[in-house]
């Protein structure tokens, strides 16, 4: 266990950045009193002494919890029956459990209904327990009533180079067991949500490497690609345990081969060739890669020639007024709703955004938001609306004094991938981000737009407007193409994919139009569609057939919350209570 030193004891003649200076706790007794043992990492508000271990914080306003009850009880002597059955059972000495502080205490089971004996599983950050998880001889689990969602021995981390991410606390305690320190769990299970990332950002953001050893099934790798995809690709590997996870190759002796066998996330830069192996046997066993297409039968015209890839850059483009923005959105809609994706938008020409929402609303719902156009949505539609797209709809919006040119925009990218995990980042419009006023400054942002598009699996939509195009003999508009697109043809020679939406207004109808699919398999460049248009809900769907009025809130489960009782258990006991 750590010892803890004063935030404001720490002496260093600029309190910005990351320093290094003497220890409060220790240097004075040193023989090296002037060593700069301490590291202080001011912008994530942690500091770690080298030589003692001693940690320190920053205290910071983060989400409300309600710490567990701090009054002084011993709980810190292990029962015989406990010690004994997890070095049993889990291969787990006495010196991790005390390195971790693991405890036992007799607490109150709601699926028992009655209080019973438990391992319980402290949440340190600092020197507070912020959250205490309960697992009782019969495998129930509990935790702390309100207390703060942050990962599993969180302490660990400060000043680390590299952080072992785990999906149980067994698994933390697995690798201590093989001289891993660094070593956190997510708190619940498989499950992701934005909580306790938010929690924890500030002792994450500045780790460059990360491994991923989630747990060997199904729902281990959709956790393990969240996880990468909000830490980014780049910094992460991977272990691919040969049990159902770390604690099972530790039973099993094999932890540390498996170790040994970190992998790679493919991203951009110098590939081995045995490093794509795995990729090339998966489509000579299972075909071509999967491409996102929205999966209603109101898409089925456009899904025949069109659809896009994650690492793609899509831009859209059309003449104002045409409906692209409008298209575009309930394009993005469907995806997060069909793939259970996560969506942000910079939108600045939306503003103010609860008004912007009357829009979104028809679209997710299938009924108009107005009373003037019909049978409008019900207060409990739209409380089902916000449930719903609370953790899968964002907004990217500069604050008061802040500018939103490039630099910002990719710096909230990079945020927004951490903290909320997002799939999908539309730009509406590129013009409205400052910087960029040459062809060579455009051609830079694209640029960094594919690549950042590549190097962290995403999708970014661009909406971008053409030059004022050609008026034809019969007044109506030539369509434009990504090479009419306004200050460079890299609009066509960077991006992955790309369509127009060009409108007729005598009759309302819209066509979408196939400008470019990176692969021959995405689609057909050229090919078009006829539309129809509804103006109440805002959706477009196959001229010929009916307005689609489904609910995107009926349509999926609701985003998974963590269970107190799993299920799937995370070990097998021959007897009520063990311990």
């Amino acid at each position: 266990m750590n010892t803890f030193i004063n935030w404001n004891e720490i002496r260093v003649k600029s309190e910005r950045g990351v320093k290094k200076t003497t220890c409060p706790n220790c240097s004075e007794s040193r023989k090296k009193k002037n060593d700069p043992c301490l590291y202080v990492n001011f912008n994530s508000g942690v500091a770690k002494c080298y030589n003692c271990g001693a940690l320190g914080f920053k205290d910071t306003k983060e989400f409300e919890f309600k710490l567990p009850r701090q009054d002084w009880q011993n709980f810190t002597k292990l029962s015989e029956n406990l010690v004994k059955w997890i070095q049993r059972e889990r291969n787990i000495g006495q010196n991790t459990l005390i390195q971790l502080g693991i405890t036992e205490e007799k607490y109150y089971q709601p699926s028992l209904q009655k209080e019973v004996n438990n391992i319980v599983f402290n949440y340190f950050e600092g020197n507070k327990i912020v959250n205490k998880k309960y697992r009782s001889g019969n495998k129930r689990f509990t935790q702390s009533q309100g207390g703060k969602s942050i990962f599993y021995n969180i302490n660990s981390v400060i000043g680390a180079d590299v952080v072992y991410i785990v999906e149980g606390e067994f698994d933390v305690l697995a690798l201590r067991e093989v001289g891993i320190k660094s070593a956190i769990s997510v708190p619940n299970g498989a499950n992701d949500n934005d909580e306790y990332w938010k929690n924890s950002e500030k002792y994450l953001k500045e780790i460059e490497r990360f491994v991923i050893c989630v747990d060997n099934d199904e729902k281990g790798n959709e956790l393990k690609e969240k996880i990468a995809q909000r830490l980014g690709r780049y910094k992460c590997e991977y272990v691919e345990w040969q049990n159902k996870d770390a604690n099972g190759d530790l039973i099993k002796g094999c932890i540390k081969e498996s170790l040994s066998k970190k992998k790679r996330f493919p991203v951009s830069g110098t590939i081995t060739i045995d490093e794509l192996s795995e990729g090339i046997f998966d489509f000579y066993n299972n075909g071509l890669p999967q491409t996102l297409k929205p999966k209603h039968e109101s898409f089925s015209e456009i899904n025949n020639f069109f659809s896009i890839m994650n690492g793609h850059l899509v831009t859209i483009t059309g003449i104002p007024s045409h409906g692209k923005s409008e298209f575009s959105e309930w394009y993005t809609l469907n995806l997060i709703n069909d793939y259970d994706l996560k969506a942000s938008f910079f939108t600045p020409e939306h503003s103010p955004l609860s008004l912007h929402q009357t829009r979104v609303i028809p679209k997710v719902i299938g009924k108009p938001f107005w009373k003037s156009q019909g049978e409008r949505v019900t207060p409990s539609d739209i409380e089902r609306y916000v449930k719903w797209a609370n953790q899968r709809l964002y907004y990217t919006m500069p604050e008061a004094g802040e500018v939103a040119n490039w630099d910002w925009i990719f710096d909230k990218f990079k945020e927004q991938m951490f903290t909320y995990g997002i799939n999908i980042f539309v730009i509406d419009a590129f013009n409205k981000v400052q910087g960029a006023s040459t062809k060579e400054e455009r051609d830079s942002v694209l640029s960094r737009l594919t690549m950042f598009a590549q190097t962290n699996n995403v999708v970014i939509m661009l909406v971008a407007h053409p030059t004022k195009m050609r008026k034809k003999d019969d007044g109506t508009y030539e369509m434009p193409t990504l090479y009419d697109v306004s200050g460079t043809s890299d609009f066509r020679n960077q991006t992955h994919d790309g369509y127009c939406i060009h409108r007729d207004f005598t009759d309302n109808s819209v066509m979408f139009c196939n400008l470019k699919t990176k692969y021959n398999f995405q689609g057909k460049i050229g090919e078009f569609t006829i539309l129809s248009y509804d103006i109440p809900t805002g959706r477009y769907y196959t001229q010929g057939m009916n307005v689609p009025l489904f609910d995107m809130t009926k349509s999926n489960e609701e985003p998974k919350q963590y269970e107190l009782t799993p299920n799937v258990e995370e070990w097998e006991v021959k007897t009520d209570c063990p311990f």
